[in-house]
């Protein structure tokens, strides 16, 4: 009898740690609003983006980005009522020089649809293709390097 209820302790275990922190479907929309920052930026096929002569499908861990790029964060807010929600990418304390740090270097509007695609009023549609807590992985569409690519971001909630 007890191996049994080492089993069944074992599988509710396992059952129970699985996906802690995962963001259901129904909650992604007030769950997404926050700031986010950079983990990892990738493309799906190797490019060249500073002209340097070197590709690279990891764009935040190389030079491919500038720095200054790479510390901004992201901010997606509820929007006033009957609106759609506000989408914002700051600057943060390495400016890149078009506007002060600290300060927003785009602005958009955004909704949830079918609580997988951001569509953007001014950017492509971004995809999601994780959502837990404190983690989001995003995948967007994009011409880089003369060539159609897939962009994946992965923030983190800061």
């Amino acid at each position: 009898m007890r191996k049994y209820s080492l089993l069944i302790e074992i599988i509710l275990v396992l059952f129970s740690c699985g996906n802690e922190g995962d963001i259901s479907f129904k909650d992604r929309e007030e769950a997404l609003f926050g700031q986010w920052e950079y983990e990892a930026i990738e493309s799906n096929t190797a490019v060249d983006i500073n002209g340097d002569g070197t590709v690279n499908i990891d764009l935040y861990n190389t030079i491919e980005i500038r720095q200054c790029l790479k510390d901004n964060l992201t901010f997606f807010s509820e929007g006033m009522t009957g609106e759609k929600n506000d989408f914002s990418i700051n600057e943060n304390g390495l400016s890149c020089g078009e506007v002060p740090a600290y300060n927003n270097v785009e602005d958009d509007k955004y909704e949830l649809i079918n609580n997988e695609i951001l569509r953007f009023e001014n950017r492509n549609d971004m995809r999601i293709i994780e959502f837990a807590k404190n983690r989001l992985v995003l995948e967007q569409d994009d011409f880089l390097d003369d060539q159609d690519v897939v962009i994946t971001y992965t923030y983190k909630r800061s």
